[in-house]
């Protein structure tokens, strides 16, 4: 079960963008739907690069496995600089690789 959490200094732009943020997670881990997690969490006391001014975003992906490391990054960068107005070098990514045996879903462990 994959979790997103977003965390930004921009405004908040549409209260469709953790569904939007889900798609391209789904689309880019080869995961479904159903077992994503998301969260947008907008905090204006958030300094990038020093100012509170600055536009940027702290992103961490916890997912059993990566298919592509690189192109996930690539993928959630893009979303944040086109859907939050980020800076693309205030984009912050941590991934978090998980035992499958640390996870549940539905009440049950996956492993």
């Amino acid at each position: 079960m994959p979790f997103l959490t977003i965390k930004t200094n921009a405004s908040r732009q549409s209260d469709k963008l953790a569904e939007k943020a889900a798609q391209i997670l789904s689309q880019v881990l080869e995961k479904p739907l159903k077992v994503i997690a998301v969260s947008v969490e907008y905090n204006r006391n958030m300094a990038f690069d020093g100012s509170e001014s600055k536009i940027g975003m702290w992103i961490e992906v916890a997912s059993i496995g990566f298919k592509d490391k690189a192109k996930t990054v690539k993928v959630l960068t893009d979303f944040a600089v086109e859907n939050f107005g980020a800076e693309k070098d205030l984009v912050c990514v941590r991934l978090e690789n998980l035992n499958k045996t640390d996870v549940a879903h539905g009440g049950c462990l996956l492993g």
